[in-house]
């Protein structure tokens, strides 16, 4: 029989000792023989300068190392809300994760919004209370807070006694009544027959725990510290004995690309999880939702604290590939897996203007930002036409901070990041037609061009189609057209045009002097024009909103929500809380965190997740 492969993820609110778990985790497993220190910044996963400096995790790193006989692929993960594309991106090659909690601190918002995120995709999940060993540490109010603030399906796993002397964990046995009878709850058909005088094994009850938590029904929750190496090979067991390994989907390749990365010689790295199937050197593969075919070279994956060279990555496992452009971030090598990436990832909501420092350095910087694009998907970045301008669309203040270190320290290229603003974008009031003929005055191009806009139904997205013939413009004029509408829409008279059928009508041209140049460069000055006569309608990011408060703020709360000119869909109160779901504009609300904080004392958690793009508001 294999070997058992569990891909795992920690995440954790800021500074609650997430990477120097990590540490203590490789330490005990043999891979490093003296364990790193974030302050210090030896540590490993946490391996970009300045994720050393700050004391915390921005783009995943990827070790393996073994617990017993079960390989253990731990992908870092941010916890910061700024990077949670990244962080989404990741969960996707997940089979299980251990959310750490401080017991200094306890439940933070941060925390409530990853576990918030686990919880919508039914991940596995172990709870490990850290830090008990602090002073001010309290165990059993951090449990109650996991309770009444995260989820009352928790099975606490140990005794865990705190003195002034220090700190005792044991792990509970089956026949004790106070763990047994914490299973019980959880199952009601063993509940039934323990209360009707059976008696229920050690196999059954650990099976239920297993099936629960690999539902994500059940969440078991275990205490330590990692700074102290306490209670850490209690935990080592108990992900081995209760997170799931994926179950490999049959023989055709299907393998994630989670994270690309460029090393210090320059070389593009891909990581993928493989789903099902095997991916071998010299095998020929497709990057899905392309027609390129790939020959696999340089196959790594990583182990036992390594990358190393290996003839085939198999089903479950993690493999690596180098320099092949065609692998994106975010994409998949050979089918699609069904629930695996399908679903969108949270999309930036804001742009801001990039001028380089000094402004010779111009096209440095744009290579620069070239390889990062390539590393993350969810940055875009793009040069306007028209003004020159370079914008990048981005989540957060704190991402324009790191993406500037990350220019200075990586490519030594000094940026300004200015005019912060929400992304809109346009649709067409209603259909028009524009061409530009050629030999007609002002056309430099040796090209002629006819084409159509018309408004679609929300949501339904840009199409294009072409009526030419293949007959009289060949494929490669064809696909210069189209890439030339393309770039239009994405530019827009001032954002992207969305939600617009685009067809390709008429076409002059010269079998001696046309090029697809001519074509390309001539397709986005005919659709502006095409705009420009239609008129366009601009639109504005809606979100679906989740606030949590303290109770007593409901007054201030609601004359706030009304200042954003939300929309109050539900309200619902606990014992100390309130919960207020609804839709608001982002643009009024994208400062509204900082403020909820601020109002409620850093207990106020404030999410939104992209809902629609509607007519802008006026005024």
């Amino acid at each position: 029989m294999e070997n058992r492969i569990l891909n795992l993820g920690i995440m954790a609110h800021v500074d609650a000792g997430k990477t120097t778990l990590t540490e203590s985790l490789l330490y005990h497993s043999g891979i490093v023989k003296k364990r790193g220190s974030v302050d210090k910044g030896t540590t490993i996963t946490d391996s970009m300068e300045l994720e050393q400096k700050r004391g915390m995790t921005i783009k995943a790193s990827t070790v393996s190392f073994s617990i017993g006989t079960v390989k253990i692929n731990l992908i870092d993960t941010p916890g910061h809300v700024d990077f949670i594309g990244e962080v989404e991106r990741c969960l996707r090659a997940l089979d299980g994760v251990v959310l750490v909690v401080s017991a200094r601190e306890g439940v933070q918002p941060q925390t409530r919004i990853l576990f918030h995120q686990l919880k919508k995709l039914q991940m596995p999940v172990i709870l490990f209370i850290n830090k008990i060993d602090r002073l001010g540490a309290d165990y059993e109010a951090v449990c109650s807070q996991i309770r009444s603030q995260l989820t009352k399906r928790i099975l606490l796993m140990q005794d865990v006694k705190q003195s002034p002397d220090g700190c005792r964990i044991r792990d509970y046995g089956f026949g004790e009544g106070v763990f047994t009878e914490q299973v019980l709850v959880c199952t009601e058909k063993l509940l039934e027959r323990y209360l009707d005088g059976e008696k229920i094994g050690e196999e059954e009850l650990a099976a239920a725990i297993r099936f629960r938590t690999g539902k994500g029904r059940l969440y078991p929750v275990y205490a330590g510290s990692a700074l102290k190496d306490l209670g850490i090979r209690e935990l080592m067991k108990g992900i081995v004995r209760w997170l799931p390994s994926g179950k490999p989907g049959g023989d055709s390749l299907c393998a994630y690309i989670y994270k690309v990365e460029h090393d210090e010689g320059g070389h593009r790295l891909a990581y993928f999880r493989v789903f099902s199937g095997t991916v071998k050197q010299k095998d020929k593969v497709s990057a899905a939702g392309t027609e390129q075919e790939i020959t696999v070279n340089n196959l790594q994956t990583v182990r036992e604290g390594k990358q190393l060279r290996v003839r085939e990555v198999g089903a479950n496992d993690i493999g690596i590939l180098t320099d092949v452009p065609a692998l994106r971030c975010g994409s998949f090598i050979g089918v699609p897996a069904p629930g695996k990436g399908a679903g969108r990832l949270m999309e930036p909501m804001l742009c801001v203007n990039v001028q380089p420092v000094p402004a010779a350095d111009r096209y440095r910087l744009l290579d620069a930002l070239n390889v990062l694009l390539e590393e993350d998907p969810l940055l875009r970045v793009r040069v306007q036409e028209q003004t020159g301008e370079i914008l990048a669309d981005l989540y957060g203040k704190l991402q324009i901070e790191i993406l500037q270190a990350i220019l200075w320290e990586r490519f030594a290229v000094r940026a300004n990041f200015s005019g912060m603003k929400t992304i809109g974008r346009e649709k067409p009031a209603g259909p028009a037609r524009a061409e530009i003929r050629l030999g007609e005055k002002g056309n430099l191009h040796r090209a002629g061009i006819g084409i159509r806009i018309e408004p679609l139904a929300a949501g339904e997205g840009n199409r294009y189609e072409t009526e030419v013939s293949f007959g009289y413009i060949e494929k490669s004029f064809q696909n210069a057209v189209q890439e030339g509408v393309r770039k239009a829409l994405e530019e827009g008279l001032a954002d992207e045009v969305t939600d617009t059928l685009a067809v390709f009508e008429s076409a002059d041209y010269d079998s001696v002097t046309s090029t697809p140049a001519d074509y390309r460069r001539l397709a986005p000055k005919v659709v502006r024009k095409a705009l420009r006569q239609a008129g366009v309608i601009t639109l504005e990011p809606y979100m679906s909103y989740r606030l949590i408060a303290p109770a007593g703020e409901e007054k201030r709360i609601m004359g706030r929500l009304a200042k954003l000119q939300a929309v109050v869909g539900k309200v619902t109160y606990s014992e100390w809380e309130m919960e207020v779901t609804g839709e608001v504009p982002f643009d009024t609300a994208k400062e509204f965190q900082v403020d909820l904080k601020s109002m409620t004392d850093g207990r106020g958690i404030f999410e939104m997740e992209f809902l629609e793009y509607r007519r802008a508001r006026q005024g």
